[in-house]
């Protein structure tokens, strides 16, 4: 069986290209794990590609205002920027209207969309992040869900309060991160 080089691999988990899983397994020899089952995984990126779509074809939304939706573990986060409150509140009702989804953080603000610049410069920090993160000792980092929007870093998964703890002191230490929110669902 031929092996991925680990630069390569890391590379690739980064861009989300493949799952952490097969990384950590041929790295190291053992398998990090997601918390979350097969059928919540596939249930989380269903739910995600459905709202976005749902988004993409609303004119006022797609026209006007510039939002997202991240799902981990049947909890949305609808992160980005809305000219009006009742903008906002539409896409808090197209992500509400998702039977899969069980909670929801709305994030979006009221204000212009922001550049393209931004958006870029977010993708990096969330590199950045993902980086620093995966090279911390003792942190299980393949287990998170790490999102950038307007340079406020949000951290999601199951995970343990050490273990939040630990990935969000080490995310503030990252150039270009102004504000850190943690959304974790805490194991015993």
């Amino acid at each position: 069986m031929r092996k991925i080089p680990l630069i390569f691999a890391a590379i690739l988990m980064l861009q989300g290209c493949i799952p952490a899983v097969f990384v950590a397994g041929a790295a190291t020899g053992f398998v990090v794990f997601d918390h979350r089952s097969a059928r919540t995984m596939a249930e989380d990126r269903d739910v995600t590609f459905q709202i976005q779509n749902k988004f993409y074809n609303d004119k006022e939304l797609r026209g006007q205002a510039h939002v997202s939706v991240t799902t981990f573990n049947h909890i949305a986060l609808l992160l980005g920027q809305a000219p009006t409150a009742e903008l906002r509140s539409k896409a808090e009702a197209i992500v509400k209207s998702n039977s899969k989804v069980k909670m929801l953080y709305n994030e979006v603000t009221i204000e212009k969309p922001i550049s393209d610049m931004a958006r870029a410069n977010d993708t990096w920090i969330t590199t950045k992040v993902k980086t620093v993160l995966a090279a911390t000792p003792g942190l299980n980092s393949a287990t998170l869900k790490i999102v950038t929007e307007n340079k406020v870093v949000y951290l999601m998964g199951l995970t343990t309060r050490t273990q939040a703890t630990l990935a969000a002191e080490k995310t503030r230490t990252v150039a270009g991160v102004v504000k850190v929110v943690k959304l974790f669902e805490y194991l015993n």
